[in-house]
């Protein structure tokens, strides 16, 4: 996917993804990704390097950080920290759990209109 696509997605600014992105470069399995998606852009001859959806799914739980501080505060590094804290809450395999989580089908519940998930 795009960078402007991503960005439609979260529903935010430019700005605000580079520091939503500047956080994000902390996180190794992110890091890793960006370079591997430079390097095929590099060999495909592309004007800018694709996005992963893991990749826009770990800038989305970075943005959630931001919005769970108070305005007026200087939250970059406060983020950078507790992202750093929290690194295991970021890798690729959280995303596929949660992504699994989200898509599996609704159970019936005998006798009941109601529906809920594994």
């Amino acid at each position: 996917m795009t960078n402007a696509k991503m960005r439609r997605i979260l529903d935010i600014c430019y700005r605000t993804w580079l520091r939503w992105a500047e956080v994000a470069e902390t996180i190794p399995q992110y890091k890793l990704a960006q370079i591997q998606m430079q390097k095929m852009a590099k060999e495909k001859r592309l004007r800018a390097p694709l996005i992963r959806p893991y990749q826009v799914w770990v800038l989305g739980k970075v943005g959630e950080v931001f919005g769970d501080l108070d305005q007026g505060t200087t939250k970059i590094e406060i983020v950078k920290s507790i992202v750093e804290a929290n690194k295991s809450e970021y890798t690729e395999s959280k995303f596929e759990a949660e992504q699994i989580r989200f898509t599996q089908p609704l159970i019936p519940i005998p006798n009941s209109k109601f529906q809920i998930p594994n």
